[in-house]
Parts: C-alpha cells; sequence; structure tokens
C-alpha cells in the first residue's frame, strides 16, 4: 500500500478546490468530461487534454489518466479505484447537492471524493432555527490520522457547501497522491498525436523476461543511487546496477570503454503489482576495477517497492537480474524533507543528454551526477558530497532561513568538515567538493549531514560512508 502525503491545515485551505473553471474552445463532451474528473485532474492533465484536438486523442487521454490511477498497475484491465471514484462522485452528488448544482461541484463533495467520510461534522446550531430555503446549514468537518499534519484538520463549509473564496485551485498534493504510476506519462509525437496507451506500456521482451525470471548469468548488484524530488512531486529513483565484466568485450565509445547492453528495471508494489517499468539500451561503463556500471530511473508515489534491475547482453542472451526493497520517501510533506547524503565520484555540468549514456539517470538539467557504487575511493581521487532539501518554512517575503554542514569523521572522532552553507530558498541543494582524498589514511568514513530549518525549529541529519584505499 502506498504511503499518503501528510497535508498541513494552511496548506489545505489554500489549495481546496473551487468550483470547475470553464474550458473554453472544447465541445460539449470534452468538457463534461473534464468537470466529471475535476476533483483528480491535475494542472498539467488539464493543459495536455485541452491542446489535444482529436476525438480520439481525448479518447486515450483518457485510459491514460485511468491507468496512472489504478491500484494495480497500468498494464491491469479493471480499475478499483476508478469504481470507488465514480461510487463516492455519486454519493456527494445526492449528498451536497444546493440550489440546482451537483453535490460533486460543491466543496464539501470535492473533499468527500478525496478524503471519504469525515471523522467528526458539525452544524452551526445558529442557522438551524432558522436555515435559508434551499441552504445547508454551515458545517465543520474533522479529519483524523497520519495523513494531516498534527494528526487532523479542520474544514469550514458554509450554507451553499462551499468553503469561500480562500478554498482555491484544486487539492493538487491530494489529487497528485491518487497517481500511483507516474512513470506513465502522457507524451505527445511529433505529428501531435498523444501516445497510445498500449504503446507506453511494458512490451514482452526477452529483458521483461529476465526480470520475471530473474537468473544470474554473470555476477550482478544493484542500489538506489538517488532517490529525490521528481518534477511532478512524485519521487524520483535513480538506480545503479553493476555486473563483472568478464566476457564481455568492451568498445571505445567518445574516449570512454563501454559495453553495449540492455537495461530493464521494474517496480512491484506491497501486492505485487508492477506500478512502473523501464527499459532502455545502454552503452554500460567499464569502470577501472573491471566493473560495469549503468542506471535506470523511475517515477514512483510514496510507499513500499520491491525493485527488480537486469542486464540483458542481447546478441549473447546472457543476462542477470536482481532485486532489493526500497522505501520511496514523500517529499511534498510541506516541511523540511532531505534526500540521502551522496557521496560522488565527481558532478560535471553542461552536459547533454544521451539515450544509451550509462549513467542518463543521474543526469538533473545540464548536471551530470557522477556515483561511485562501491563508494571505494583512492587516495589520488577526490570527492562530492550533495543532498536535496525540499520544503523549508519561508516567512511572509517568502524566504527561508536554511543552514546546513558536513562534517566526516573517522574511528568516531571528527577527521574534517566544511564550513556552514546558509540558503534562504525553501529548495535548497547542500554540497561539498571536490575534496581531496590525499590526506585521508586509508579505512573507512562517516559523513554526516546536519540541516537546519530556523524558521521551523527543525533538524535532519543524513549520514552515509565511504572508504579509502
Amino acid at each position: 500500500m502506498n504511503a499518503r502525503r501528510p497535508l498541513p491545515l494552511a496548506l489545505v485551505l489554500a489549495t481546496l478546490f473551487a468550483a470547475p473553471a470553464v474550458w473554453a474552445g472544447l465541445d460539449k463532451e470534452a468538457k463534461a468530461w473534464l468537470e466529471s474528473v475535476a476533483p483528480l485532474l491535475l494542472p498539467d492533465e488539464e493543459k495536455t487534454f485541452k491542446d489535444l484536438k482529436d476525438k480520439s486523442d481525448r479518447d486515450e487521454f483518457q485510459k491514460i489518466f485511468w491507468a496512472r490511477r489504478n491500484p494495480k498497475g497500468p498494464t491491469a484491465t479493471d480499475n478499483t479505484f476508478k469504481a470507488e471514484y465514480e461510487k463516492a462522485k455519486l454519493e456527494a452528488d445526492k449528498r451536497y447537492r444546493v440550489r440546482g448544482k451537483a453535490g460533486s461541484e460543491t466543496d464539501c463533495g470535492r473533499v468527500y471524493i478525496l478524503f471519504g467520510e469525515p471523522a467528526d461534522v458539525k452544524k452551526d446550531k445558529r442557522d438551524e432555527d432558522n436555515p435559508e430555503p434551499g441552504a445547508r446549514s454551515p458545517e465543520i468537518w474533522t479529519y483524523k490520522g497520519p495523513r494531516f499534519k498534527g494528526g487532523q484538520i479542520q474544514l469550514n463549509f458554509d450554507g451553499e457547501c462551499m468553503g469561500g473564496t480562500d478554498f482555491a485551485r484544486q487539492l493538487v498534493p491530494v489529487a497528485q497522491d491518487k497517481v500511483v504510476s507516474p512513470n506513465i506519462a502522457y507524451k505527445v509525437g511529433s505529428d501531435g498525436h498523444l501516445t497510445k496507451l498500449q504503446d507506453l506500456l511494458p512490451k514482452p521482451t526477452p529483458a521483461q523476461a529476465l526480470l520475471k525470471e530473474p537468473r544470474q548469468d554473470f555476477p550482478l548488484a544493484a542500489q538506489a543511487g538517488m532517490v529525490i524530488r521528481g518534477k511532478d512531486g512524485s519521487s524520483y529513483l535513480g538506480g545503479l546496477v553493476r555486473a563483472e565484466s568478464a566476457g564481455f568485450a568492451p568498445q571505445d565509445v567518445a574516449g570512454k570503454k563501454v559495453v553495449p547492453l540492455v537495461i530493464a528495471a521494474e517496480a512491484l508494489d506491497e501486492g505485487g503489482n508492477v506500478m512502473a517499468s523501464v527499459e532502455r539500451e545502454v552503452n554500460a561503463l567499464l569502470e577501472a576495477d573491471g566493473g560495469l556500471v549503468a542506471s535506470y530511473g523511475i517515477a514512483l508515489n510514496p510507499g513500499k517497492y520491491t525493485i527488480r534491475a537486469g542486464l540483458l547482453d542481447a546478441k549473447t542472451g546472457k543476462g542477470s537480474a536482481v532485486t532489493y526493497p526500497i522505501e520511496m520517501p514523500n517529499f511534498s510533506a510541506g516541511q523540511l524533507t532531505v534526500s540521502d547524503l551522496m557521496i560522488l565520484h565527481d558532478v560535471e555540468t553542461g552536459v547533454k543528454a544521451d539515450p544509451k549514456g550509462a549513467l542518463d539517470a543521474f543526469l538533473i538539467g545540464g548536471t551530470q551526477i557522477i556515483p561511485r557504487f562501491t563508494r571505494v575511493f583512492a587516495k589520488t581521487e577526490t570527492v562530492d558530497l550533495l543532498a536535496f532539501c525540499y520544503d523549508a518554512q519561508v516567512d511572509a517575503a517568502g524566504k527561508a532561513q536554511v543552514v546546513s554542514q558536513f562534517t566526516v569523521m573517522k574511528d568516531g572522532k571528527r577527521f574534517t568538515g566544511s564550513a556552514e552553507q546558509a540558503f534562504d530558498t525553501p529548495v535548497a541543494t547542500p554540497e561539498a567538493g571536490p575534496v581531496p582524498l590525499s590526506d585521508f589514511a586509508p579505512g573507512k568514513y562517516l559523513v554526516q549531514l546536519k540541516v537546519t530549518d530556523k524558521a521551523a525549529g527543525k533538524d535532519v541529519t543524513r549520514e552515509a560512508t565511504f572508504e579509502v584505499k
């Protein structure tokens, strides 16, 4: 089961749904469908749908829309979430209809659809004695549970079942949380048409077969090299695999020794459903110690998963696959969160994307993050330390007060450290390096990163180890 994002009261009150917008330029059928899914519709989805010109593309969009929200994964033919949504919408229409407006179009209805039954409802008794014709009594709804910051929220609704002008727009974090397969995206081709759902889903390929029935034709290991927040608010996994190079014939590509292989990975939820998958041809990079390294990227909702990852030599048919568990954190909790601390071989800027690049899943914009799978370094090398911070508290001027500092420990004692870094933005990237290792004696080291959100009075610490030989 996927974890749910905790929702601070201020965020709920500031972003709750308003009435459906008027979608100019769309035909009656298209508008009707948008209105029917308004509580779930994300801003990017709305824009994509509005830009589609053909009915066939809009029909395909609807298939993708529901596939992204299918709790059994996008390949499943039945969708219990869709059925539950439609049932909740019908119930909202009955319960909260006011003055000719469908209940699902009111704030009460949209909150009911997204959150379910409130734990408590209190009516304003002052209005019960003299109710306005056709109107309801104002109400205060209380929701409780770990998904809400502080354990609960209270929402106020007037006699029209609306929350007022401050209840504007969509409750994006809640709607986003319903997308359990963010890896399935809306892709518009050069011809202006939407890529069909069936073409977005994994095909029965030799690499997919390898993941379904893992084997070890050569030694292989896998790990999560980077877990950060994705562009759409989901969590992003940059994964690494490392194989022994024995039996492979490396080639020289752009001055680097590489081996052409196929990398594939998939994420299974706790019910065993495939929630996301990826497959691509890759030039696996030959490292100095003889290991082959390649990467894959998967977008996932917060929650617990099993990752299957594999490498396949398409020419010989030899392949290996492994599995490992991972819990994807929630980086959109409305309070300070910090990614795992990364200890890197290097960080390069101004890098262009390479579809077959071994570390393409670690390319952020034009910045190439270069991890070291083993975290073992020579004294002649340098290391870079990096982490990502999200949602620090801001003041009325939009300024944050974040301070970070790295400390390197050896044998339980402080060996060295960085100066404090200060950030005034809610999203920050504490970093240090390149750090020369020439003065580091052989052995294992522990790196600690402490991040303080002064405005919120919150500290977060991350740790990671590396070795010098």
